[in-house]
Order: structure tokens, then sequence, then C-alpha cells
């Protein structure tokens, strides 16, 4: 298997997982079903989850249609990730009235101690995902073959 085609499946399934379990996390009772949101809140929610959706299909599209340049197709898909998971860490700092804990204040999960907000664990992980299949691409090891077949 060559590197384009590692690097291919790690961002399926980064983009496929990732509009998934946003609708599966986020279609809930402490997200847009929640009473306390605004209506205009849930719709503006319910709508980065089908965007989300659309632009994760539109990747997948291109990582797996024919093309002379497949790498571009990863580095796009990459950027698709980057776009999505990269705000959760910096939209509290730019819009101070949101915060990273969807649930009741105080019961913000903890390690020895210190808050650990499991979104911004699974971004992390999404991220780093996302950095080891465009490692793949720059490999100085032989680079990447890739026959393309029309």
């Amino acid at each position: 298997m060559t590197r384009l085609t590692v690097a291919r499946w790690i961002m399926s399934v980064l983009l496929s997982v990732g509009g998934v379990l946003s609708f599966v996390l986020d279609w809930s009772s402490n997200h847009l079903l929640n009473p306390a949101w605004h209506a205009h809140a849930r719709f503006h929610g319910a709508l980065m989850l089908f965007l989300l959706a659309g632009v994760s299909l539109t990747g997948l599209w291109l990582l797996w249609r024919d093309s002379r340049e497949p790498e571009v197709a990863v580095k796009v898909a990459a950027l698709i990730s980057i776009s999505y998971w990269t705000p959760l860490f910096y939209i509290p700092f730019v819009l101070p009235s949101s915060t990273w804990w969807a649930g009741k204040v105080g019961a913000e999960p903890r390690i020895d101690g210190v808050i650990v907000y499991p979104n911004l664990v699974v971004a992390g992980v999404f991220l780093i995902a996302t950095r080891v299949a465009l490692r793949l691409l720059s490999s100085k090891e032989g680079g990447v073959q890739v026959p393309v077949t029309h």
C-alpha cells in the first residue's frame, strides 16, 4: 500500500467519523435539543452540522476520484479537518460568552484536579491524525508513487 493510499484512508476515516460523530453528539439534549438554547442558535447549530456533512462528503469524493493530482485531494481533506477542529481551541477566547463544556457548570471532568474537556481531546486526536496523513505525503523516504489510470 502506498503512502498516498494510507493518507487517503486516514483522511477518509477522519472525515466520516467526524461528520457522523458530530451529528450523534450534537443532536442531543445538551446541544441542539436543549430547550435552554435559543431557537435561532439551534438553527445555526444544525446548519453547521449539515455544512460539515456536505463538506466532508465533498472531501471524500475528492479523495477517491480519479485524478492526476491525488495529493491535492489529501491536502484539501486535511484543510477540511483543520478548519473544523482547530477553532474548538480558540472559540471561547474570541466569543467569551461561549464555553468548551456543555454540561453543568462545576461538573467539568478532571484528571488530577485539572479540567479536561473531552471535545478538546477529540479535536487534538483528529488534528494529530490529520498531521500524520500530511506527513505521509511529504515523507523524504522515496516520496509518493502513484499510478494514475484513466
